[in-house]
């Protein structure tokens, strides 16, 4: 019998594959939980707890991972919603890209958006080798230890903190994710 794929998991790994492959013409399955995990830290700074996200991340091959989002992104591939290209890379597909237009302007998935959306966005606005680097360099994710689940409230205090000293107004994810990011990569250098 297959387990149930949640729907968050299902709805996020379309939408995060949807916006890195109009970024990057493919990417790759730990992108995905990459990103996810992102976009879950945003929901945290914005006042939410990691069980509202309905998913934990540990860490696996040095990058957060979802039992939930791997589960997900499996059916994809199996419904033919991803589609490889290349080795380790993949693309969403246009059945993939019509099932996610099918969810997409449901309510409960409609706020999960914006977290998604600024998240991949961050990849645009910055070179996308040194997103991918500030956020495994995190240190909830570069201290955390095998099939540990991470702990995501050290991000969100720190997060807390950066938005406060740049004067973010409420609401806005694009600025502190920006920040969140660029605060990362100043830490690895230190």
């Amino acid at each position: 019998m297959q387990s149930e794929v949640k729907p968050e998991a299902f709805y996020d790994s379309l939408s995060i594959a949807h916006k890195l492959d109009d970024f990057l013409d493919a990417f790759q399955l730990e992108e995905i939980h990459l990103f996810s995990y992102f976009a879950s830290i945003l929901f945290l700074y914005d006042g939410k707890t990691p069980a509202d996200w309905n998913y934990q991340y540990i860490i696996f091959n040095g990058y957060p991972y979802a039992d939930d989002l791997a589960l997900a992104l499996q059916r994809h591939i199996q419904n033919g919603w991803l589609e490889k290209s290349g080795t380790d890379y993949f693309k969403i597909s246009a059945r993939g890209l019509d099932e996610l237009n099918k969810f997409k302007n449901l309510t409960i998935f409609q706020k999960r958006e914006s977290y998604l959306d600024a998240a991949c966005t961050t990849s645009i606005l910055m070179p996308y080798q040194e997103t991918i680097k500030a956020l495994i360099s995190d240190p909830s994710v570069s201290n955390a230890i095998g099939n540990q689940t991470l702990k995501q409230d050290l991000s969100s205090s720190k997060f807390e903190e950066l938005s406060a000293a740049i004067g973010v107004p409420s609401g806005d994810l694009i600025i502190p994710s920006l920040g969140w990011i660029q605060y990362l990569l100043n830490k690895g250098i230190d």
